[in-house]
């Protein structure tokens, strides 16, 4: 039983506390990024296409549409989590720290939103949102990001 408890312990010494900092942040190597880049443009050319090319009334063909979508949304999201969480190529302390103001103002948005449209829409165009909104927080995300890391290169190249 006192395992449990040493694996969580932290010692303190002199009033001072003895921390050890974490080098592992969860990030994908940066390679990934051109991985999430490619299932995202495969994810989105599938779903143009299963829009374009399906017939609106027939049964059968709802069924498979559905189908299609199950295979292309997966690959949508998993392009869009490996392009917003790929590390950088020079990745510091302002960059995780752009990273962290970029997600709570991602999610700050995105619940703004939705609240909004809790409040606005009904039936079926309500469940379309919340479909949606699966993908919503981490393109808010990228975006955000993407945009505070070109107005730092900006600055930078200002600077020069």
């Amino acid at each position: 039983m006192s395992n449990i408890f040493d694996i969580c312990k932290v010692c303190f010494t002199f009033g001072k506390s003895n921390f050890t900092n974490m080098k592992s942040r969860f990030l994908f190597p940066h390679k990934f990024r051109l991985v999430g880049i490619i299932l995202l443009v495969i994810g989105i050319a599938s779903i143009l296409i299963i829009y374009k090319f399906s017939p609106s009334s027939n049964v059968s063909s709802t069924s498979q549409i559905i189908s299609a979508f199950s295979g292309a949304f997966p690959a949508v999201i998993l392009g869009l989590t490996l392009i917003a969480f790929s590390k950088e190529k020079i990745e510091d302390e302002q960059i995780a720290q752009l990273r962290l103001d970029s997600l709570q103002w991602a999610i700050y948005t995105n619940y703004c939103i939705l609240i909004m449209c809790f409040f606005l829409l009904h039936g079926i165009s309500l469940l379309s949102v919340v479909t949606f909104n699966i993908l919503t927080p981490i393109v808010f995300f990228i975006v955000r990001f993407r945009w505070l890391i070109y107005r730092l290169n900006q600055s930078l190249t200002e600077d020069i």
